[in-house]
């Protein structure tokens, strides 16, 4: 216990942290791992309610919390990127610190609210991958006042637009020598998001299984890869609610999404009776077959050369 907090100062402020720190929640989704600014934060919020002196900085509690060993910082040399590494610490007592790539993630962003795990990260979680992680993604949300256009091949060949790995977005890091991104996405295209219990002390936003499978198709190289993206389709698709299914194509709103979930749900012979899923796959290929949208690949950024005619994707 520190000498600069009287113990009486201290034990009514240790009790309110208690109580904060129970479950998880909205405001505080991580009763575990916090970022440095998020734990000064609730320090001072939790002196506030303890009528603790005023005069309490939270780097003074925060200094007094590490020297009582109730929070442990994650090992800085745990963090081999040239910039400079994140406070993440610890309010599990005992044991060296431990943390999950997703409770990473979240503690290392400026807002709980307005961030989304994705991409490779989330296939992982809904165990659609065995390969090995590549990176780790979370998401920061934007809104558009426009709907983003499909995209269109401008005349080049599938070979010529095709140039390799895309943008994975900003590093933040690498953890353990796993180069962890954040990247920037439009909510018009990810409409399916839940909120999911991973742990007793931790809840997060996440995409959904069916969310993930079209990110996927749309953003390959995020995901791991050509191999990672059919492994999860093969692995997804017995798992997959029609009707959530139909439901983010129907909230995108985009017929080159449809096309390409379409041509997966082919390959991997999966049958549907959900009328509006079906209702949309049939409008996509009626859509190719009257030439009201162009041919698209059905990777981004994959080489790809044979054109299968009924969704107008090349393979």
């Amino acid at each position: 216990m520190s000498d600069e907090i009287p113990s009486a100062i201290w034990t009514g402020i240790m009790a309110k942290l208690t109580e904060r720190l129970k479950e998880p929640s909205a405001e505080l989704p991580n009763v575990r791992w916090l970022s440095e600014y998020h734990l000064r934060c609730l320090l001072l919020a939790v002196a506030e309610s303890a009528d603790a002196p005023s005069t309490l900085s939270g780097r003074k509690l925060l200094r007094t919390l590490v020297d009582s060993k109730l929070a442990r910082q994650l090992p800085p040399g745990d963090f081999s990127d040239d910039s400079k590494s994140p406070a993440i610490y610890s309010l599990e007592i005992g044991g060296t610190p431990s943390i999950s790539p997703i409770e990473l993630l979240q503690a290392t962003q400026p807002s709980y609210q307005k961030t989304v795990i994705c991409y490779f990260t989330a296939l992982e979680h809904h165990e659609l991958t065995t390969q090995e992680t590549p990176h780790h993604h979370v998401a920061t949300l934007k809104k558009t006042t426009k709907r983003p256009q499909p995209e269109t091949l401008t005349g080049q060949t599938p070979a010529e637009k095709s140039v390799g790995e895309s943008s994975l977005g900003t590093r933040l890091f690498r953890y353990q020598d796993v180069p962890y991104y954040v990247t920037q996405r439009d909510l018009a295209l990810m409409p399916g998001i839940q909120t999911v219990r991973i742990s007793p002390s931790c809840q997060v936003r996440m995409t959904t299984l069916e969310q993930t499978l079209l990110d996927a198709l749309h953003k390959p190289w995020s995901c791991g890869g050509p191999a990672v993206v059919f492994e999860a389709w093969e692995r997804g698709l017995p798992l997959l609610e029609d009707a959530r299914f139909a439901h983010c194509l129907m909230s995108i709103g985009r017929t080159d999404f449809t096309r390409r979930a379409g041509y997966m749900l082919e390959q991997f012979d999966h049958s549907t009776a959900d009328n509006d899923l079906l209702a949309l796959l049939s409008d996509a290929k009626d859509k190719v077959r009257s030439g009201a949208v162009p041919t698209i690949p059905l990777l981004p950024d994959v080489p790809s050369k044979t054109l299968n005619e009924t969704w107008g994707l090349y393979i």
